[in-house]
């Protein structure tokens, strides 16, 4: 039913529920989805031999390059003051009919590299720089 159309408790409900899912969503750690190259995420992944070959082995059984293969990656948001707009895990990517999903652990460290936690522990505002450990990945179908 259109807001307009609606009593003024329910229309009262209805802005409240929202409001409420916009500030849920925007105090969370915020990921949001954006594009890099699998080149990118063959240079996050390459101190594990084991999945740069299952890529390798994907891009040759498909007959692509590696520069036609888009992925996806979680971003974080404007909030993170020194690592904003930088691409993290989970990384997908989608060769033909195939997809890889790649997840990693991720603990952040300050200026002085002392460690803040993961995400959910670690102050946007001091967090520095970040690395990646323990990949994990799928493919599908």
């Amino acid at each position: 039913m259109p807001i307009f159309r609606m009593t003024r408790p329910r229309r009262a409900a209805a802005v409240s529920a929202l409001l409420a899912l916009v500030l849920e969503i925007g105090i969370g750690p915020a990921w949001a989805p954006g594009t890099l190259s699998l080149q990118d995420v063959l240079n996050a992944v390459k101190d594990v031999p084991q999945l740069v070959a299952a890529i390798n082995n994907e891009l040759k059984n498909s007959g692509l390059d590696v520069e036609k293969v888009v992925c996806s990656a979680g971003r974080h948001g404007n909030h993170w003051k020194y690592l904003a707009g930088r691409r993290a895990a989970p990384y997908e990517c989608a060769f033909g009919k195939r997809t890889l999903t790649v997840d990693a652990q991720q603990t952040y460290y300050d200026a002085k590299g002392r460690s803040l936690g993961d995400i959910e522990k670690a102050d946007p505002r001091r967090a520095k720089t970040f690395r990646e450990k323990n990949f994990r990945w799928t493919w599908s179908p």
